[in-house]
Formats: C-alpha cells, sequence, structure tokens
C-alpha cells in the first residue's frame, strides 16, 4: 500500500517524530501565511515558482488526514513548494524502493533507509544518484550536522545522501528500563551494576510482583543471526558491563570481532546462569524485536527492558498504569561490571539518506536541497512539535507546545511532525517528553552516556562477502542459544567460533581492514 499526494514521511519510531524537535525551547511555531522560503529558493524582489518536489519515504504509523490538511498547507507556503510525497509502509519499503530506483526517473528524492549500505554504495558506482557535495555549501541548517556523521555517509570522499540526524549517542538499546514501584517495594536501589540488577531479577522472580506466577524479570529477545550472532538481542547494556567491544575492536593490525573475546565468554555463562534461574523472559527465543519486549514491559508483566529515554515518556508510563496505576518507570543510565566496565553505542547518527536521482535536472537539485534545509531549520522545530499555532496548539514554551484537548486532537490528525523530511541535528533528538521533570530527566541521562561511547571502528564500511552471505552467523547464533538453554556445550559454541575465525570472518575482516585503511591512510 502506498499513499501519494499530499503525504509526509512519519519518522523510524513514533517517539523519533516527536523528538525532533526536543531541546529547542522559545520559539514561536509558525503561523499560516508567514512568508520564510528556503534559502536562495526565492530570487530578491519577487516570488519564485513553488518547486515542485516528488519524493518517496517510509511510513510507520498511521499517515496524517490527506484533506484539508493546514500543516501541510502552512509548510508548503512558507518552504514555496509544491509537494507530491509517496508515503510507503515499513513493511513495503524494500520493495517499493527496489523498483523506484529502477525506474530512474520516478522521484525527486528518495530516502535510502538502509543509509550506506552496499545497496546504496552500488547504486552510486552506477551513478544512480547526483553529488551532491557542491549543493550542500550554502545551507545553514543541514550543514549543522556533526562532522562525524557527515563522514561516515560519505563514498570516496563525496555526499551522494542527505542524512537524516539521530542522535550519535542514546538510541536504540541504550538503557536498560526498570520498574521503580517494584524495586521501591522490595527495598532496592536503582541498579548501577551487574550485581544489583542479577539481585533486582531474582527478588522479581522470587516475589512475584506481577501475581499469578506472571512476573517476567527480564524480557528479551532472540537474534537474528544475520548481522551479527548471539543468542539474544536487547542486552547490550550488559554486553558492555562487561568489557564486550562494540562489534569490533581495533588493536593496530589485530582485528577482533566481539564474540572472540573471553569477555563474550563470561557474559554468555552470565545469560545461561540467568536462565537457569528463571531472570530471563522464557519467550525470548521466539521474540522477534525490541518492540515485542516493549511490549510485555508495558503491559506490566516484564519487570525491565533494554530501551532508551524515549521509553520513559509519559504517554508509555499512562499505558504501563492502565495495567498497574502505581507503576513507575526508572532508567538506569550506566550499568558496570565487576571491574568498572561499562558503555554505550556510539551509532552512525543518522537513519536513512536522502539522495537525488541522476535523473533529476541539475538546476533543480539545488531547490530540493534548499527545501530540506528549509525543514531543518529553527521555525520548522516549533512547527514539528506544536503545528500551526491557533489549530495545533495554543503556544510554545520551553520546547513543548501549549495545546487544548481539541488542538491535541487536530494535531494527531494532521501531524504537523510528519511533514518535516529533513530534521534539525539534536543531540538531545531522543528526548521526546512534554513534561518538564521527565524531559531534565531524559537530557542528563543523554548526557551521561555520552561520556562513556564506545566506538566501532567500522561502523561505516561493509562488507561485501557478509551482505553475500547473510547466513555467515546463523549456526553460530544456534549453538550460543543451545549453550545459554543448557542444552549444548561451549565446546560447541567454540568450534563455531574457530570455524568462522579460519572461513568467512578472515573474508570479511579483510574487507573492513582495507578500507579501514584506505580511508585513514589519506588523513
Amino acid at each position: 500500500m502506498s499513499y501519494k499526494r499530499k503525504l509526509v514521511p512519519l519518522m523510524a519510531t513514533a517517539a523519533l517524530a516527536l523528538t525532533t524537535l526536543a531541546g529547542c525551547g522559545g520559539d514561536k511555531n509558525s503561523a499560516a501565511g508567514s512568508t520564510a522560503a528556503p534559502e536562495g529558493s526565492t530570487p530578491s524582489g519577487e516570488a519564485s515558482k513553488p518547486a515542485s518536489i516528488k519524493a518517496m519515504t517510509i511510513l510507520f504509523g498511521n499517515p496524517p488526514e490527506m484533506t484539508n490538511n493546514k500543516a501541510l498547507e502552512d509548510l508548503e507556503k512558507r518552504g514555496n513548494v509544491d509537494l507530491n510525497v509517496t508515503f510507503v509502509p515499513s513493511e513495503a519499503y524494500t520493495d517499493k524502493l527496489s523498483v523506484a530506483v529502477s525506474a530512474g526517473d520516478s522521484y525527486d528524492l528518495l530516502l535510502m533507509d538502509g543509509g550506506k549500505d552496499d545497496k546504496f554504495n552500488n547504486l552510486v558506482k552506477m551513478g544512480a544518484f547526483h553529488d551532491l557535495t557542491p549543493y550542500l555549501a550554502k545551507t545553514k541548517n543541514i550543514s549543522q550536522i556533526d562532522e562525524v556523521v557527515w563522514n561516515g555517509a560519505k563514498i570516496d570522499g563525496k555526499s551522494y545522501g542527505i542524512p537524516r540526524p539521530r542522535g550519535l549517542y542514546g538510541g536504540g538499546e541504550a538503557n536498560i528500563l526498570i520498574r521503580k514501584d517494584w524495586l521501591d517495594k522490595y527495598n532496592l536501589p536503582v541498579p548501577k551494576t551487574m550485581d544489583e540488577l542479577t539481585n533486582a531479577l531474582a527478588v522479581f522472580k522470587e516475589k512475584d510482583p506481577a501475581g499469578g506466577g506472571k512476573t517476567i524479570p527480564f524480557t528479551i529477545y532472540g537474534s537474528d543471526g544475520v548481522n551479527s550472532p548471539g543468542p539474544f538481542s536487547g542486552v547490550l547494556p550488559i554486553q558492555y558491563a562487561f568489557g564486550i567491544p562494540n562489534v569490533w575492536k581495533l588493536e593496530g593490525d589485530n582485528v577482533v570481532r566481539d564474540f572472540q573475546t573471553p569477555e563474550y565468554k563470561a557474559f554468555l555463562e552470565w545469560l545461561r546462569d540467568s536462565w537457569s534461574k528463571g531472570l530471563i523472559d522464557k519467550d525470548a527465543p521466539v521474540l522477534k524485536n525490541q518492540g515485542q519486549a516493549r511490549s510485555k514491559f508495558l503491559a506490566g508483566t516484564a519487570g525491565a527492558f533494554v530501551g532508551n529515554v524515549s521509553d520513559i515518556v509519559e504517554t508509555n508510563v499512562e499505558k504501563l498504569k492502565q495495567t498497574d496505576p502505581k507503576a513507575e518507570i526508572a532508567i538506569v543510565d550506566v550499568l558496570e561490571g565487576a571491574n568498572g566496565q561499562k558503555g554505550a553505542s556510539v551509532l552512525s547518527g543518522y537513519y536513512g539518506l536522502w539522495a537525488v536521482p541522476s535523473s533529476v535536472p541539475e538546476d533543480k537539485v539545488q531547490q530540493i536541497v534548499d527545501f530540506l534545509d528549509f525543514t531543518a531549520s529553527e521555525e520548522n522545530v516549533a512547527f514539528s512539535k506544536a503545528g500551526v499555532t491557533g489549530i495545533h496548539s495554543s503556544d510554545f514554551k520551553n520546547g513543548v507546545a501549549v495545546q487544548t484537548e481539541e488542538q491535541k486532537k487536530q494535531y494527531e490528525l494532521d501531524k504537523p511532525n510528519n511533514f518535516i523530511l529533513e530534521n534539525r541535528a539534536d543531540p538531545y533528538v531522543y528526548a521526546n517528553s512534554k513534561e518538564p521533570d521527565i524531559l531534565a530527566l531524559q537530557k542528563a541521562t543523554l548526557d551521561t552516556i555520552s561520556k562513556i561511547g564506545v566506538e566501532n571502528p567500522f561502523l561505516s564500511y561493509n562488507s561485501q562477502y557478509a551482505s553475500k552471505n547473510p547466513d555467515s552467523y546463523k549456526k553460530m547464533s544456534a549453538v550460543m542459544t543451545k549453550y545459554v538453554l543448557g542444552e549444548g556445550a561451549w565446546e560447541d559454541v567454540q568450534k563455531e567460533i574457530d570455524t568462522w575465525t579460519k572461513g568467512p570472518g578472515e573474508q570479511i575482516t579483510k574487507e573492513l581492514l582495507d578500507q579501514y585503511k584506505a580511508e585513514h591512510s589519506t588523513k
């Protein structure tokens, strides 16, 4: 299913959609009839014809109202554009994007949701997209994206895609969320160490605060074994507490994969012990994603899961309170291991790349880049969160929209935030609460974990061998799962690690190291 004309893209998650504006307070949101326009798009002294932009992007959740949408009208007028957007549900996006790229001349703007993956690399080498590097020079807002993010998205030193900025820290699996009311009930602190976490999970198991034997101390989910091995996902803070690297570790020319370390074995042993004691969700092997683990937590049966600061937003708290009115959520900002190890992933800092097909006339490329730059402006930070004054909100104070119940309903229908194709770079992008106290906690947590970032030296590189052999890790994942579940021996796991190291791992490692050396030899 696709939605065409007058539709706009949603963000990667509902949380991200809300958070593009977080931390930017004090600006009045726009009002219909304002005259701001993208930089360079309006000739001095006269109004230019609106730029017609046909774009395709990914859709998560429901689309905005299509008829008489005042938010879209406002953005088009202020941006001096005529938008024609195909909005494709996430589950169909890969296929639709392939068709759009193959057609060549269907769109002016495409969101490459996989970022700088092999598909994007190959398309660039085939000449499918414009080199946007020279068009970025005049941008005021896009150019504020962190240099680390730009460098990670470049190919041969050129920008063929504009990153949709996210946080370098704090997204995905950054923090453990835990039931604070359960901790308080049993006089337990918010865990700061692995010992405290393990003890809290054991108490949850013993005391059964959910009642009727329904308590799940810790819910995680199965690994697909495609990009990485391992029995479970949703465990990153624990892995860092064991001192495991962020996928890869580089020591001179010696490249080490996470599961090749002795720390990874210790981590698996902790999982095995926790599983045997009933501390881990028995459904974990069949759960497929973070959303399913989150659902168990919000349903009131799970005591902890791994998410990020956006999960303590008030809407989640309200949902949890529907099951248990006394429910409270605490966030573990830092979890330390026995020797003080801790960490949070340093991320790519973006979700998706905006690419302009080479079939688009060169004189139109700058208009498209200018419009993306406009959507990333301060005034659209306010617009995204508060919409049009008088329609979607009454005011915008300290980064929070002042809304009547009727305005809230209209905002949810029109979804002004969905019209922002390119959000503004913001280190607090995941701080999405409308409650000042929660917002402050979210920002403080992001500040804290920004100090314990663990880098993956190969984050921006791709292994073609791994892409062509997506099952490289599946057998290893299977034996690791058996080991954790008490159905296999460590020798079986070590055998698979050795097989990978001498086989696929040798080629994958070489490809990644070659790219790393090529890039760093020029610096």
